[in-house]
């Protein structure tokens, strides 16, 4: 007997520390990242030489998607005026997101960008609004995301509830905004400004009570209702009962149901 509860709590241990290193693919399954830009800097240099503080941001609702076609769904679309209204920039980044790394514990996830608009827009630059023609916007955003009770959106109590925490990582070398661009949209030399956005603060939610945890119907609850939806998906590569996302539902899916039954958020 006491061999059993031994070996018992062995495989408890072994099937919780799998779950908890399913970070990305819990944020993966919960399919939208909340976030929150807090404060920042910019320098303007070149043409224009200015430099001040960007104020804080609304909390965002970000859908992940799978925009360069990798297989994993980690990637943002990111209107640059959401994050940073103070710039005036409405311009729509693509952020394509990658693992770093990955352990029980945390994830360091980076989301990454360089796109030449070549258009000519209007740019709030230190309360004036200036024509500038942008032909150059990289950014990237590094964070390190940890796992958190089931609990409600801190931001919005109507959103989702959220598993994973994010906070920003790597400093200015990993997270930024470079403008490159020329103003009054007149391609010259004399006219050709770089504006720098750094020294950011921001965080993020997301996740939630997902396959990862036995929940492969999306109910809230572990009970009979996954634990047929593994037994009829079982030997198929069916996404919703894959909980741990390699790709195939097997006996490993159905011992995180089993072992998680009758849990909730």
């Amino acid at each position: 007997m006491m061999i059993r509860k031994v070996l018992a709590f062995g495989l408890v241990c072994a099937i919780t520390a799998l779950a908890n290193a399913q970070i990305v693919t819990n944020l993966e399954q919960g399919g939208k990242l909340y976030w929150k830009f807090n404060s920042g800097q910019y320098n303007i240099t070149g043409a224009l030489s200015l430099s001040g503080n960007i104020s804080a941001s609304d909390p965002i609702e970000f859908p992940l998607q799978d925009l360069n076609n990798d297989g994993r769904t980690l990637d943002i679309e990111l209107r640059i005026q959401d994050l940073f209204p103070d710039l005036g920039i409405d311009y729509t980044l693509n952020l394509i997101g990658t693992v770093v790394s990955q352990n029980a514990n945390e994830a360091i996830l980076r989301w990454s960008a360089d796109a030449n608009p070549n258009l000519c827009i209007q740019v709030n630059i230190g309360g004036t609004q200036v024509q500038v023609l942008i032909t150059r916007l990289a950014g990237a955003l590094q964070a390190r995301v940890t796992p958190i009770a089931c609990q409600s959106n801190p931001y919005n109590s109507e959103w989702q509830n959220v598993t994973l925490q994010f906070e920003d990582n790597g400093g200015d070398a990993n997270n930024f905004l470079r403008v490159e661009g020329y103003l009054f949209c007149f391609q010259n030399q004399s006219t050709f400004a770089e504006a720098v956005v750094n020294t950011m603060d921001w965080e993020a939610y997301g996740g939630g009570f997902t396959g990862v945890f036995g929940n492969v119907n999306g109910d809230s609850i572990v009970d009979d209702a996954d634990l047929l939806q593994v037994l009829f998906n079982f030997g198929s590569n069916d996404a919703a009962t894959d909980t741990n996302g390699d790709g195939i539902v097997d006996d490993a899916d159905l011992l995180t149901v089993l072992f998680n039954f009758g849990a909730g958020c």
